[in-house]
């Protein structure tokens, strides 16, 4: 599978509402998005805990009010009239087709966990669609103690020295699915990790050959900033 890391966000402002429709534009099997919960209890589509990158005006999100968010433009590049706003989860999900993946990585705390399983449940996203990622390891937990049928992979940041053994136990402890990481070079730990009956994903790819490489060693997802690339050269 492909999935479109933050949407096209070679093209368009990372985690909006334009760089996930081109995505599908794209015929990708999935989009992956940051999320944060708001002062207001909204779940909000940014990767920061604050809007400064993106918006060029810095609120911090827990801090602020949907509305207060809904009065900044996102930046691109070097475009001053960007009208293109930080989206809800709720506005992502009206625009996944039925047929799409979404891989929503967690940026905050559990709070964040009990609005986003209503919010998944109003638009009726199933367990096939909608799979957790992130890298805190209680995250992961609570969400697969709160809803045990959708997947939640944890997200792991490659270390050469990375003892396995290890990280097998904190998957089994956290109920994860799977692990999703950055790993490039180590076919050992894709080998263990799926030999021991878990899934592998990798993120963020861009280069054709390493994509086709870590495929190759069965990895189950590719998530990539140009997967217009990877989809149409493998």
């Amino acid at each position: 599978m492909i999935i479109s890391h933050r949407g096209v966000s070679f093209d368009l402002p990372e985690n909006s509402l334009p760089a996930f429709n081109a995505a599908w534009e794209y015929g990708v099997d999935g989009i992956e998005g940051d999320f944060h919960l708001t002062k207001d209890g909204v779940i909000v589509c940014i990767h920061d805990e604050d809007t400064k990158r993106v918006c060029n005006q810095k609120l911090i999100i827990k801090d602020s009010t949907l509305e207060e968010l809904k009065q900044l433009n996102l930046s691109y590049k070097d475009s001053k009239n960007s009208k293109v706003k930080i989206p809800t989860l709720a506005e992502v999900l009206k625009v996944l087709p039925s047929n799409k993946k979404i891989y929503i990585e967690i940026k905050c705390g559990v709070e964040i966990i009990k609005p986003l399983i209503k919010e998944l449940s109003r638009f009726k996203i199933d367990s096939d669609q909608a799979v957790i990622i992130s890298f805190d390891e209680k995250i992961i937990k609570e969400f697969k103690l709160e809803v045990p049928n959708y997947k939640a992979y944890w997200l792991y940041s490659y270390e050469l020295d990375c003892n396995i053994n290890n990280i097998l136990n904190v998957m089994n402890d956290i109920k994860a699915d799977g692990l999703s990481s950055d790993n490039k070079n180590s076919k050992t730990l894709i080998d263990r990790i799926i030999d021991a009956g878990f899934e592998y994903h990798s993120w963020t790819i861009d280069d054709i050959d390493i994509a086709n490489k870590l495929i190759s060693w069965r990895v189950q997802s590719i998530t990539t900033n140009n997967p217009d690339q990877i989809r149409n050269e493998q």
